[in-house]
């Protein structure tokens, strides 16, 4: 059979050969190419093996280069900086003065006006390096602790005969001997290589070291290089000297994550003075190539070449890598890369530098270069080539003149000595102390950073420019003989101290367990093994009169028939609820309680009651909702937490949580043309004549002879459609949370399927809304207001977009759907659902639509809704989803943040999306749903319903003509309209005056009444009497309300004196000024940007913001913008903002403003003011029978959230019939005074 089968086959190839032949192909051309490349690259891999062999892993490894460009973070907001820790001192001290007397206020308020003169001094003159902080020494202390291993702490302790460092400078130039130098002096080249002491230079350092102490040094429009500025290094302090003194500083860093990128942001908030700037680049001093790419970068051109265009001052090469436990007998890779890092090229990046100022033609001001030195020229041993490098450095002293660097490079040694918590000194801290016994002065970086900075004094300055100078500031270190050996000593003698102290502690933990019981700490008492958490529901504290005295002024100032107050809030969004995202917001973690409730949220957990089937025990608590494992209260947050995080906020998107979508693999179409007829498939008969139909001659059908099928082929020339799958750059959504599930809350799995997800969160965010509210079940507000005094405006911006994406995509590819999937794509039939599932509402309903400003709109419509006394409830907001569409083409707008650009620039999932910074690059799409509940403030009172915050103004506007669509407009301005002589006060705006003028008109109207009761007739029956004069009541409260609006609610309307603003602020007694505690004229506001952290979920982007403008009026936190790196220049001009990075706590806000802008030229705004300027409306019996209302309200909504914890219902109950019934809808209907009752029977509301 072979012999069979080995003839055709050479048949075949003797016929290939002949047929190449004829055509002039070689078929073993390409075999011997192949072997030709596999010679060259085994040759070319012993070449590697070898480099390998030689050199090392850890070598060629760390030589890799790191720099980047894309990479750079810039830092020069220092207008805004400057101002925050000056704000959250003013709110310390307000909060401490308002607890204390009045006798605390002066002393303050002069401290205040000196800070203020100083500042204001400051202004005029260049920005200066001081060091302020007192000079510290090393401590080891031993104590027994008990329960711990460890028995010995180190620290930093001030020194008690150098407060400050005016008295460093004089102890360091002190002699510690007769025939011994000062701790640090200068020396001067005597001849070869020899160094020695030179007082004159001593002096005129010591001279600069105490200028400095005193006045400071400005470094203001100078520039710097610095290397090796990481945490707890001397170069950091050194950075953040020099941006003190107004230089502009690159920083590099080989360590470029998050975490040093924070560093460095919070290190120029901190230290960043006027006219800084600090530049950090990721960069690795063993990679030639990063020599030369960083020193192209800043020396090239701004424009063109994308440069710094800088001219070096100073340059700082502080990298440095440890080598502790390399002998000269194992010396290998590592201590390779660290001679190269420490020396090599840090020769090569000062001649790359003076290469380029050559270049350049830079001759008139050399850059100074101070060389990091050191006194350990292998004194300590066991440090690899440390020793010969800071040895091989001193040649540049010689380089200088035999290279010629006078014109381009000044060179200052400086021979650093111990200091302590370096990365690479660190290891040491336990002996300095020690060590100081014998004479040497061990520093800490901020001495040594401080002794290093007067190197620039400009009289050394002036001397290095002339000749290479050497600091030595080793604190004595060379005086000490065998260093090594005294280091080792001393540490020996401590590890024995702390290995008796740690027998000691283990023999006492027996001797105490031998004697007391178990179960009891060292106290006696017993403890709780496994607390417990602590849910609240954060519902509004009862105020009480005496609370309020400071507002009694407002007392019936207002028609609260037209005051619209928040008494509920309610959201889904990518941190879960309303309060998981202010936990995130304000705090930037959560609590063991919103750790709880988010995982609940997830699904990761779920309460049980009953046997465990694993052990048989009785268990009730939380459990792992997989394994169903017990997992206590406190077990939550570490078991979870990490979970939580990398599936909450802003991230990757996740298609479970995008209906599928995938962005690296985006289903598409494509259009092909068949070059050849394709295989026959089977058909219907049906199938087959529509395939005819659409595609002509171009498909050949026919009946096959079994019958009951067809044959369609697709023939040459047709067109087809072939899916093909594309990666986009949209790679990140603040999605809602992985695992949230509408059966979480309680939503039938056949109603889930039925509507859009966007009605499931507008459902949950209504409930919520409700419940806070104090609401846990909607029909109780018939008991109170009639069923049309109950309206909806919740809007959206595209509505049911899930559906959308059926009715078009889906069924466009023949895929089975729902037959009603067309009702779920409109906007009304989200509110549709919210009345028909909780409501049975029948009052306005009003869905709004303004795109990404349509929950402004929808909280604007319902005010005037309830305020032209329409409604006297309203449930307002919008709800927006996350779908392939809208991602798509908002990037082909170029409206998002491009994933993959960000992570090219070393951005991190958390921080892509920057609102306010110069670095900003787009929004980050998101979804979820926004709901509050609003009431008349009557209503409120009346209905007992929490006030959570006053809407004192709504307002909104277009703007001019232009031709782009999402352009934010200033239309808004208008609400700042405004035209009054501004010599003249406007009586108006004095809220005594306008008082004054109510009571007049009141006590007229009183007088009218008592008139008209008096001319009632008295011979007409009891009941008419009666009647007439609950008439005249009705009418005399009538007018009382319209002197209200007159005076109060509305006296600036239609008046072109008084603009929106500064009306609606007047009417509760505020202005412009003093809306939060330190805010007078002139004085900044803070901006709070949310997007930050919840990215822009469109139309529910405005409502998180009214929500956690609430959180924020009752907790008095203003929370900041934790991506806030750099704030745009532009800003700068509108110096009103401040924009905030950390949360600041006050002692209370008053007042907020909300701004919103929509696609479509829809721009609104609200004026929200504290609750407490409504309750300080109310006489003390209104208040305290409000509290009591208040107060149940509390109980029942805590109750409720508790129970749906714990599963004992869920927390959305779909009705299931309206509250009355059907013979009762028409008589309900047509009377306005009917209203519900409860049955206590069957536990509900009904007519």
């Amino acid at each position: 059979m072979e012999k069979v089968q080995q003839n055709p086959h050479e048949h075949i190839r003797q016929q290939i050969q002949v047929l190449a032949c004829y055509a002039g192909m070689d078929l073993r051309e390409g075999a011997r190419l192949a072997e030709e490349e596999k010679s060259r690259s085994a040759e070319m891999q012993t070449k590697l093996d070898s480099i390998s062999t030689e050199l090392g892993d850890e070598f060629i490894d760390g030589m890799q280069p790191l720099f980047d460009t894309r990479k750079a973070r810039c830092f020069d907001s220092s207008w805004n900086w400057m101002r925050p820790g000056l704000l959250q001192m003013l709110a310390a001290s307000l909060s401490i003065l308002q607890a204390t007397n009045d006798d605390s206020l002066e002393p303050v308020i002069k401290l205040l006006l000196e800070l203020h003169d100083v500042c204001t001094q400051s202004l005029t003159r260049p920005p200066v390096y001081r060091e302020l902080s007192a000079p510290t020494g090393p401590h080891v202390n031993f104590e027994l602790d008990f329960g711990s291993d460890s028995t010995m702490t180190y620290s930093e302790v001030p020194r008690p005969d150098e407060p400050s460092f005016v008295d460093f400078v004089e102890h360091m130039r002190q002699q510690t001997a007769p025939d011994m130098p000062p701790l640090i002096h200068f020396k001067k080249q005597s001849g070869g290589s020899a160094w020695s002491y030179c007082a004159e230079l001593s002096i005129m350092y010591y001279e600069g070291l105490s200028r400095i102490s005193g006045g400071g040094l400005s470094f203001s429009g100078q520039t710097a290089l610095v290397t090796g500025c990481g945490w707890g290094s001397i170069g950091a302090d050194i950075v953040s000297g020099l941006l003190s003194g107004g230089a502009k500083v690159i920083a590099m860093t080989s360590s470029y994550s998050r975490k040093t990128t924070l560093f460095f942001e919070d290190m120029y908030r901190t230290h960043g003075a006027r006219g800084s700037e600090l530049i950090v680049v990721p960069f690795n001093q063993g990679s030639t190539g990063d020599i030369k790419q960083l020193v192209d970068y800043i020396y090239s051109n701004p424009g063109v070449d994308k440069g710094l265009g800088w001219d070096l001052d100073y340059v700082f090469p502080f990298a440095a890598i440890s080598d502790i436990g390399s002998l000269a007998t194992n010396l290998g890779s590592h201590s390779e890369f660290v001679q190269r890092v420490l020396l090599t090229n840090v020769v090569r990046l000062l001649g790359s530098i003076k290469d380029a100022k050559e270049r350049l033609g830079y001759e008139t001001q050399p850059s100074l270069v101070v060389l990091p030195l050191s006194p350990n020229h292998g004194n300590f041993g066991g440090d690899g080539l440390y020793g010969e490098c800071k040895i091989g450095l001193e040649t540049a002293f010689n380089r200088w003149k035999s290279e010629s660097w006078q014109d381009y490079l000044s060179i200052v040694g400086a021979v650093i000595g111990w200091t302590r918590s370096t990365g690479l000194m660190s290891s040491n801290n336990l002996v300095a102390q020690d060590i100081e016994r014998l004479g040497v002065r061990t520093f800490s970086t901020r001495e040594m950073t401080f002794s290093i900075l007067g190197l620039l004094y400009f009289g050394i300055r002036d001397i290095a420019y002339c000749q290479p100078i050497l600091a030595d500031l080793n604190g004595g270190f060379g005086a000490i003989e065998d260093i090594g050996n005294v280091v080792s000593k001393a540490r020996i003698s401590i590890q024995r101290k702390s290995s008796t102290l740690q027998v000691i502690s283990r023999e006492t933990c027996l001797e105490y367990a031998a004697m007391v019981p178990r179960g009891h700490s060292k106290t006696g008492a017993t403890t709780d093994e496994r607390p417990l958490a602590k849910h609240k529901h954060h519902f509004p504290a009862p105020r009480h009169y005496n609370q309020l005295q400071r507002l009694r002024h407002l007392q019936d100032m207002v028609n609260l028939d037209k005051v619209v107050v928040v008494t509920g809030y309610g959201e889904v969004s990518s941190y879960g609820n309303a309060e998981t995202r202010w936990e995130m917001e304000a705090y930037g973690e959560f609590s063991l309680e919103g750790c709880i409730k988010i995982a609940w949220i997830m699904c990761l957990i779920k309460h049980f009651n009953g046997t465990l089937k694993t052990t048989g025990a009785t268990y009730v608590g939380w459990v792992d909702a997989k394994t169903e494992e017990p997992i206590g209260d406190v077990e939550v947050k570490p078991h979870y937490e990490e979970y939580i995080l990398a599936h909450t906020g802003i991230r990757l998107i996740e298609p479970e949580m995008a209906h599928g979508y995938d962005p690296n693999k985006r289903p598409l179409l494509r259009e092909i043309q068949l070059e050849h007829d394709m295989e026959p498939f089977e058909a219907t008969a049906d199938e087959a004549a529509t395939f005819k139909a659409q595609n002509g001659s171009n498909v050949d059908i026919w009946e096959n002879t079994s019958g009951g099928s067809w044959s369609v082929k697709f023939l040459k020339g047709a067109l087809i459609r072939v899916p093909i799958a594309l990666q986009v750059d949209r790679l990140v959504a603040a999605l809602v949370p992985t695992g949230w599930s509408p059966a979480i809350y309680g939503i039938p799995d056949d109603l889930a399927k039925q509507v859009d997800q966007v009605t499931c969160y507008a459902l949950v965010a209504t409930v919520e809304a409700l419940v806070r509210s104090g609401i846990t079940d909607p029909y109780e507000l018939y008991q109170y207001f009639y069923v049309s005094q109950v309206g909806n405006t919740t809007g959206s911006v595209l509505g049911g977009t899930q559906s959308i994406q059926d009715m078009f995509k889906s069924r466009f590819l023949d895929k089975g759907l729902k037959n009603d999937v067309l009702q779920e794509t409109f906007i009304s039939t989200i509110q549709a659902w919210v009345s028909m599932l909780l409501m049975s509402s029948s009052g306005p309903v009003k869905p709004a639509v303004g795109a990404c400003a349509t929950t402004v709109l929808s909280i604007d419509t319902a005010i005037e809704t309830i305020q032209s006394g329409k409604t006297r409830v309203m449930i307002a907001g919008s709800v927006d989803d996350f779908t392939e569409e809208t991602t798509v083409e908002f990037a082909n707008m170029g409206a998002t943040s491009s994933s993959v650009e960000e992570f090219a620039r070393g951005r991190t999932l958390s921080e892509m999306c920057r609102p306010c910074t110069s670095t900003r690059n787009g929004f980050i799409e998101g979804q979820g749903a926004g709901i509050v509940t609003l009431m008349s403030a009557s209503a409120a009172i009346e209905f007992g319903a929490p006030i959570y915050e006053i809407i004192a103004m709504s307002g909104t506007a277009t703007d001019k003509q232009g031709q782009s669509v999402p352009a934010p407009g200033k239309g808004v301005l208008t609400s700042a309209r405004e035209a009054c002589d501004n010599s003249l006060p406007l009586r108006l705006l004095n809220f005594d005056y306008r008082r004054r003028q109510l009571q007049r008109h009141l006590s007229a109207l009183e007088a009218l009444k008592q008139e008209e009761l008096a001319d009632l007739p008295t011979d007409t029956v009891e009941l008419s009497t009666m009647r007439y004069a609950g008439e005249i009541e009705k009418s005399c409260q009538r007018q009382c309300r319209s002197l209200q609006d007159a005076w109060g609610n509305e006296f600036w309307k239609n008046d072109p004196e008084f603009s929106p603003l500064r009306g609606s602020l007047a009417v509760w007694g505020l202005t412009a000024d003093g809306v939060v505690p330190w805010h007078i004229d002139g004085h900044v506001v803070p901006v709070v940007c949310q997007k930050w952290l919840t990215g822009h979920p469109k139309g529910p982007a405005a409502s998180f913001m009214p929500n956690g403008v609430i959180q924020s009026l009752r907790t008095g936190l203003i929370p900041g913008n934790r991506n806030a790196d750099n704030i745009d220049k532009e800003l700068e001009a509108n110096d009103y903002g401040l924009y905030l990075s950390k949360s600041i706590q006050t002692s209370g806000i008053k007042a907020g403003l909300i701004k919103s802008f929509g696609f479509g030229q829809v721009g609104d705004e609200l004026l929200v003011v504290h609750p407490d300027y409504l309750l300080a409306t109310l006489t003390q019996e209104q208040l305290d029978e409000y509290n009591v209302k208040l107060q149940q309200r509390s109980a029942k909504s805590e109750r409720y959230w508790q129970d749906t914890l714990v599963g004992n219902h869920p927390f959305l109950q779909v009705k299931s019939h309206p509250p009355y019934t059907a013979g009762q809808e028409k008589s309900v209907y047509l009377n306005p005074l009917v209203r519900a009752k409860h049955d206590s029977k069957s536990g509900e509301y009904k007519f």
